[in-house]
């Protein structure tokens, strides 16, 4: 196995996983690191798991499973969430979640952007109302916590048992981010993932499928980024990504502190794909 030098200290770890086992990472000191928006691709694999039972569809609507009232966002679905074509332009931020006891109820609040005369679809904005109303509706449909859920149907068959998460004033995981993980398992994730042990190919085959294009030019589908030739990532701010590859049977894992700039795209496709592909 390969010992890697992070090329500057904003590179916290990277692993890099090809066929199942590890093939190069930096010394690993078994830290737990925040993952962000990584959170948003776990909350896609709990809504496939019940969209395979037959209790959601993309098309389910926020008012019938949450109570809403006559809330602008009550009317909209899972895919205008997960895809974020929800028309709502409001940004709460992941440390909003402290600064109201019923974060719901603010959710509740935000304007829905009416369609033009003609417009199929909202454009894409990126807003973390969209994951947590997601995740609070898979939690009102399954009955158990989304932490739960997590443990249950994702890190157990994975092994992964380190691991923590942040909650609102309710006692809800914040489906938008919170979630901490160790690198390794970060990667494990996403070989789990590609190797459908945490969901359906038909799910996986629609939750990387491209739905819309982000101002970034880079296809997003539910609560993934979508690569070409099959490929697809999971992002958080700050760096935190796990690229998934299956056409090099291959997962890349990193974990940065990038306050001012996110290069880490860049430093996987320069420094850590082409270990991927000798």
């Amino acid at each position: 196995m390969q010992i890697l030098t992070p090329e500057n200290p904003e590179i916290l770890s990277a692993v890099v996983m090809k066929n199942g086992e590890i093939i190069a990472r930096t010394e690993q000191t078994g830290e737990l690191y925040p993952q962000y928006s990584i959170m948003k691709s776990l909350i896609s694999l709990l809504v496939g798991r019940l969209c395979g039972e037959g209790q959601l569809t993309p098309k389910t609507k926020v008012r019938q499973l949450l109570h809403t009232g006559a809330a602008a966002i009550s009317d909209l679905t899972l895919d205008d969430l997960m895809t974020m074509r929800s028309g709502i332009n409001y940004r709460l931020l992941f440390d909003d979640r402290k600064n109201y006891e019923d974060y719901l109820k603010v959710c509740c609040e935000a304007a829905v952007t009416p369609l033009a005369e003609g417009q199929e679809h909202q454009t894409f904005f990126y807003n973390n109302v969209c994951a947590y109303l997601a995740g609070r509706m898979v939690e009102e449909e399954d009955g158990d916590p989304l932490d739960k859920q997590i443990v249950k149907y994702i890190f157990n068959p994975l092994g992964i048992t380190e691991y923590d998460f942040e909650y609102d004033p309710q006692g809800h995981v914040f489906g938008a981010s919170g979630l901490k993980l160790k690198t390794e398992d970060l990667a494990k994730l996403g070989w789990g993932i590609m190797t459908n042990q945490v969901c359906s190919k038909a799910w996986l085959n629609a939750a990387v499928k491209p739905r819309v294009m982000t101002p970034e030019k880079i296809p997003y589908g539910y609560f993934f980024w979508v690569l070409a030739n099959g490929n697809f990532y999971m992002s958080g701010k700050q760096g935190q990504k796990c690229f998934v590859l299956p056409q090099y049977q291959g997962v890349i894992a990193v974990n940065s502190d990038m306050k001012t700039r996110d290069s880490s795209n860049s430093y996987i496709i320069r420094k850590l794909l082409p270990l991927l592909a000798q």
